[in-house]
């Protein structure tokens, strides 16, 4: 699938959760700017070193047998910007949306048999 089919794909997962969009993107210029609180900053950090790290981003899952353990196959993607190989997100919009879960959730949504504990959930002050 080509780079600009990749992302065309995401609009429709998208569109149901623009909400959260825009608060990631608000949050993460808020973060880049120093104008957001410091437990805000604080869970956005813990949240990106974790996905980071985490078997299922796209740079990892590409080789992590975590994954392919999972799905049985290693992931595949054209896109160049760090994201979850399970719910397609944008790790920096992602990470600064303090009311999401990990995108574990869209695996867990679609694979009820086959549920992961999330590697973090919502922030709650």
């Amino acid at each position: 699938m080509s780079k600009v089919l990749e992302y065309l794909a995401l609009i429709p997962k998208g569109l149901p959760n623009s909400i959260s969009i825009i608060q990631g993107i608000v949050n993460n210029v808020q973060l880049k700017h120093g104008t957001l609180s410091e437990e805000a900053r604080d869970e956005i950090i813990k949240r990106r070193i974790c996905c980071t790290t985490c078997p299922f981003n796209n740079i990892n899952a590409q080789t992590s047998k975590e994954y392919f353990d999972i799905t049985k196959t290693h992931y595949e993607t054209k896109r160049e910007d760090l994201h979850c190989s399970f719910c397609g997100c944008p790790l920096e919009i992602r990470t600064a949306s303090l009311y999401c879960n990990c995108g574990i959730e869209d695996w867990n949504e679609e694979h009820p048999f086959q549920e992961m504990e999330l590697k973090w959930k919502a922030y709650e002050k």
